[in-house]
């Protein structure tokens, strides 16, 4: 039976990829991990430049689409994993519990100089049941967290304090967990430090906004104030050009933060839900990771949340107020036409009585003048006559007046 040719969509063969990505590989106890994550320091271009080069060292052909976002290979005495995400790539190594060198030669860490170091962290793994007091001490005890995982399968131990390497420290007793749940454990930690530090970016933002996002509030008080004062056209329209200045600028704003402010509740979505996995239960009077984590991490996500709404409200607030000068100023050239057209009417009823008034006058010169016209040729004509002169100029000023009356008004009625 032979094969039916179906037309693919682009994406499919993408979509198996991500399904299968970032597999688990098994771990076993004892080993060090250590990871960095690293951000673009030049909008991507060096994220992808960096893909290539990793691709090389790991021996992976840059073929199309479908080009493997996470490589494994192993250099130096080192397994490497190394993998692209959205807008950052982690570098991940595991080697023996004596390895204390904390960047190695040789295994693609040069490759990363020109990118920002994002967060590094080291995980102990270790086959024991407890872990040993020598390594609880090297913690600072205000901020240990020490707790059993995975319904009390292992034990992790952190204060997410940098070491003198700039590492946090996760150890973790692995007791008679499998080679896979241990890769599990140790995937599982990697991730709350990823998400717990990209989900944290947003928060200096937040606060670094906030003077900004003040002054934009009182320009915007200011502003205001001065619609209400203004009485010009002009006033309005220099009040309008300040509103419009500041929309540009609070505009700005929001497209360079709100992207920030996004993936900031999406890191912490996905770190509240990796705590969740944990299943910790806390040793003594410690707290475990997930309440620790709790306790500043959601506070900073509710604080970038409140910003990123005040930035809204404050644009809308811009908006509206927009709207209300644009209708002031369209009230006000209304009534200032209207004033014009007032004027306007009352100059054509002066044009009109004074044009009436010219037409009357010119009505009884022309008539003087006719007469007087009129008069001269009755005195030639007198002996001619039925009467005398006077007798005859006052019997034609009534025709003389009504004719040249008609013909202003034909000639008139003609223009």
């Amino acid at each position: 039976m032979s094969e039916r040719s179906w037309n693919e969509h682009a994406y499919r063969k993408l979509i198996d990829a991500e399904t299968h990505a970032r597999p688990v590989p098994p771990t076993t106890a004892p080993r060090r991990i250590r990871r960095l994550a690293f951000m673009s320091a030049d909008g991507g271009a060096d994220l992808r430049a960096l893909h290539e080069q990793m691709a090389g060292l790991a021996g992976v052909a840059a073929d199309g689409p479908t080009w493997a976002r996470q490589l494994e290979f192993e250099r130096n005495g080192h397994h490497v994993t190394w993998e692209l995400h959205s807008e950052f790539a982690t570098f991940t190594w595991t080697s023996g519990l004596d390895d204390w060198v904390a960047h190695p030669e040789g295994i693609g860490l040069e490759y990363h100089e020109p990118l920002l170091l994002v967060f590094a962290t080291r995980v102990d793994l270790m086959s024991t049941d407890a872990i040993g007091p020598t390594a609880l001490e090297g913690f600072n005890p205000l901020s240990l967290c020490y707790s059993t995982i995975f319904d009390g399968a292992a034990e992790v131990a952190t204060d997410f304090h940098l070491d003198a390497d700039g590492f946090t420290r996760f150890e973790v007793a692995a007791r008679q967990m499998s080679p896979l749940r241990q890769g599990v454990l140790v995937r599982r930690l990697l991730e709350i430090e990823t998400y717990r530090t990209m989900a944290l970016i947003g928060l200096p933002l937040a606060r670094e906004m906030g003077g900004q996002v003040g002054e934009y509030e009182r320009r915007l008080a200011g502003i205001m104030q001065t619609i209400g004062r203004g009485q010009t056209l002009e006033d309005h329209q220099q009040t309008l050009a300040a509103l419009h200045r500041l929309s540009s600028e609070v505009g700005q704003t929001v497209e360079e933060t709100s992207f920030r402010f996004a993936a900031t509740q999406a890191y912490g979505e996905v770190l509240a839900e990796r705590l969740h996995r944990l299943r910790e239960q806390a040793i003594g009077e410690f707290t475990t990771i997930e309440r620790f984590l709790n306790n500043r991490a959601q506070p900073a996500l509710a604080t970038c949340r409140a910003m990123e709404k005040r930035l809204l409200r404050l644009t809308d607030k811009v908006q509206r107020s927009i709207e209300l000068l644009d209708a002031r100023i369209s009230l006000s050239i209304q009534s200032q036409n209207q004033s014009v057209l007032d004027g306007i009417s009352n100059t054509a009823r002066s044009q009109f009585k004074l044009q009436q008034t010219v037409e009357g006058l010119s009505i009884i010169a022309i008539s003087y003048y006719a007469l007087g016209i009129l008069g001269y040729v009755y005195e030639g004509l007198h002996d001619l006559l039925p009467y005398p002169k006077s007798t005859m100029v006052g019997l034609s000023a009534p025709v003389v007046v009504l004719v040249v009356f008609f013909a202003i008004q034909r000639i008139r009625k003609a223009h």
